[in-house]
């Protein structure tokens, strides 16, 4: 029974794996966002294609996400926030902050993602800036700090062995 990858402490299949595998769809804009977070732990295109609508189709590239989210460690993820537009019920933002490794260096997708809900199916339609966004830059991990996936460990006893 695995943990899943978006972070809620709930198991895969009670959790994304829902979503992911179709048997159901996500209820709010979180969980589509939580869902997609996962997908890209998978490297599955398809479901993060299938959850998209408007301009981020017109720029996607199977392959070349497939192959990008394939090479990187994922380390986790951190739901800054979530909204429903006041004015309309159908429309919902989630600010979310992934951390990753690619490379050897400590990265992270600081994201605002817009959601719309179409014949009560959520999809996201837009990334934007967060509101108070600090610039990230990517830094090496040194060996001894704590490993930025929350494990307890030194990096060079974590997610640094994958890297020999």
């Amino acid at each position: 029974m695995a943990d899943c990858p978006c972070g809620s402490l709930k198991e895969y299949r009670q959790c994304c794996g829902l979503y992911i595998d179709q048997s159901q769809r996500p209820p709010t804009p979180e969980a589509l966002m939580r869902s997609r977070y996962t997908a890209y732990t998978q490297a599955n295109v398809t479901y993060i294609k299938q959850s998209m609508k408007g301009q981020p189709l017109l720029g996607f590239n199977e392959n070349e996400v497939s192959q990008w989210a394939a090479k990187v460690d994922w380390l986790g993820l951190h739901v800054v926030n979530c909204t429903l537009d006041a004015g309309n019920a159908n429309r919902g933002y989630v600010e979310f902050l992934a951390s990753l490794r690619g490379g050897g260096k400590l990265q992270a997708i600081h994201e605002r993602s817009e959601f719309v809900r179409e014949d009560d199916q959520w999809f996201y339609i837009a990334a934007h800036k967060p509101l108070y966004a600090k610039p990230q830059h990517k830094r090496a991990i040194p060996r001894n700090a704590p490993c930025p996936c929350g494990s307890q460990k030194k990096y060079k006893n974590c997610h640094a062995l994958s890297e020999r």
